[in-house]
């Protein structure tokens, strides 16, 4: 008997004996799942934890400890997607902070090389300028961040 008439006549046999069908599944060592045995050491992987959306016995019994369970899932879903954009956030606040720091050491290294005449002044008072417009710019980033970080945290659900 062929392999493919074989699984046939199994098929058959498992849904007249049977109305509850059993899979088994085998991990492998690279790590991939499949119906069949890796080799001949495999076992089949423990599901008796794994819950379906087909209960066996009455439909009543999908009943609030199953839409607790889905709440309790989506909610930690949302939790870690929550998680997930705060710390970019963050992220991003730190590079943030980090670029200003770098222009303003960029412009204070200018004005070691202002002249000690006019010249020098204005340039000195254009850099001055320049240093507070990256400082104002730079912490209404950092503001705006941090407005949405804790509108993250306040939404996060406990």
């Amino acid at each position: 008997m062929d392999r493919k008439s074989f699984v046939m006549l199994a098929v058959g046999l498992t849904s007249i004996l049977s109305f509850s069908a059993v899979a088994e599944v085998y991990k492998c060592a690279d790590g991939k799942y499949q119906a069949d045995p890796c080799d001949e050491t495999s076992k089949p992987v423990d599901l008796s934890n794994v819950g379906s959306v087909v209960k066996s016995g009455n439909s009543s019994s999908y009943g609030a400890t199953d839409y607790g369970k889905k709440q309790e899932i989506s909610s930690y879903i949302d939790n870690q997607r929550i998680s997930r954009e705060i710390t970019k956030l963050e992220n991003d606040r730190k590079r943030v902070i980090e670029r200003r720091d770098q222009r303003m050491r960029d412009l204070q290294n200018g004005r070691r090389y202002a002249n000690n005449n006019l010249a020098g002044a204005t340039w000195q008072q254009s850099l001055a300028q320049e240093m507070a417009a990256v400082a104002q710019q730079a912490d209404t980033q950092v503001e705006s961040i941090d407005r949405q970080i804790e509108q993250l945290k306040s939404a996060a659900i406990k």
